[in-house]
């Protein structure tokens, strides 16, 4: 890669908090995987709640929590100036909705060079926001999605334009999936050899919509056809769950397991993979089930049909459905077959399109051509920033 910018780039992550969400492992992954001789990167959480996440990170990378104060806290804009002018990045990048703001002021209050804003999924839709997120939008010097469906979806709700917005999807480190065997994962986890395995991977958090998997599976023991399920992560609604799963007689059919950082270990333990989402970007549980060889029953929502190919690596159906949801795990339940073509043909899409060496590129190219394109345009290109690299599959 040709490095005309003064390297290494120096780029501060800022996030609404540190915990195992899809978003956050993105970042993750970028914080332990850019090359430090071309990005030396840092992460700000604005919650000091940092799960297991902490541990995860490398620990030459720079850390902070802000600790954000109950209510609106008028000081973290602030605090987080204050820690921009500490550090010197030459690049800020706000990630969703939650930092936008906050980072965009704090760039600019600080004279850093350069400030861009990446979202993953799950955009803020109250009319005053969308205005404020196409002006800031407007005023950056890049802006990221990590799917195409979920750029177009920035530009309709907001009126961005499109050919603004830069795609790089994430990805998945090949060598850390499939490397557990489906007998060595079940008796860690203590499952049967024998039994027919579905799961799930997510926060438990009203946009990933366990309900309707739950709603499946209840159709599913109605036929008696349900099959033993892992439910992974946690969040503020594992009581209501709970409570769900006792009123549908799904106790001895499902499992929750909390925040796992051996995702590898559960996803091997899987015959099929489910996620049942509201909404999302690029979804990095599929990407990882993908990586796995397994088959994928999904939601057929934001980029989740960029990964998954109906009828070839997995199953989609329509957002809330349950009883699609059900006739698709019922499908895979029943064909051995299908389920191991389909999990073939998901690993070796993952590995040509979503490994995660293309999106460190990726990500060291952006910053890299952001600084050399912002240099040869001048200050006139903060008004309308162009997608340096465009949407790379």
């Amino acid at each position: 890669m040709s490095m005309t910018a003064r390297v290494p780039i120096r780029v501060l992550h800022v996030l609404p908090q540190l915990q195992l969400g899809g978003m956050e492992q993105g970042v993750v992954k970028l914080l332990n995987g850019l090359p430090p001789y071309h990005v030396v990167s840092s992460v700000c959480s604005f919650e000091s709640r940092v799960d297991c996440v902490r541990g995860l990170i490398d620990p030459r990378v720079p850390v902070e929590m802000l600790g954000r104060r109950p209510g609106n806290d008028p000081t973290l804009v602030w605090r987080l100036t204050r820690l921009v002018r500490q550090w010197r990045p030459d690049v800020v990048h706000s990630h969703s909705w939650g930092t936008l703001c906050e980072g965009f002021v704090a760039a600019r209050a600080a004279r850093v060079p350069y400030f861009v804003h990446g979202e993953h999924g799950t955009m803020d839709l109250r009319s005053r926001n969308l205005l404020v997120q196409r002006w800031v939008w407007r005023h950056a010097d890049g802006v990221m999605a990590v799917s195409s469906r979920l750029a177009d979806r920035m530009a309709r709700l907001t009126g961005f334009p499109r050919e603004c917005v830069t795609v790089i999807r994430n990805g998945a480190d090949m060598t850390r999936f499939g490397r557990i065997g489906r007998s060595e994962a079940r008796r860690r986890l203590g499952i049967a050899d024998s039994a027919f395995v579905a799961g799930t991977i997510g926060r438990l958090v009203p946009v990933k919509d366990h309900e309707t998997l739950l709603g499946a599976l209840a159709r599913l023991k109605q036929i008696g056809r349900v099959p033993f399920t892992l439910v992974a992560g946690d969040g503020p609604l594992h009581a209501s769950l709970l409570e769900r799963v006792r009123a549908l007689d799904l106790d001895s059919s499902v499992r929750f397991l909390g925040n796992r950082t051996d995702v590898e270990c559960v996803l091997a333990a899987l015959d099929v993979f489910v996620l049942t989402s509201e909404s999302e970007g690029f979804p990095n549980t599929i990407l990882e089930a993908m990586a796995s060889g397994l088959p994928v029953v999904a939601t057929h929502v934001g980029g989740v049909d960029e990964l998954v190919d109906d009828g070839r690596t997995g199953l989609l159906a329509p957002s809330k459905d349950c009883a699609a949801v059900a006739d698709a795990i019922a499908r895979l339940g029943d064909d051995v077959t299908l389920r191991r073509r389909m999990g073939e043909t998901g690993r070796i899409k993952a590995s040509a399109e979503f490994g995660l060496q293309r999106m460190l590129d990726d990500y060291e190219r952006f910053y890299v051509g952001l600084v050399n394109h912002s240099r040869a345009s001048g200050p006139s290109s903060r008004s309308a920033p162009k997608a340096i690299d465009g949407e790379r599959t």
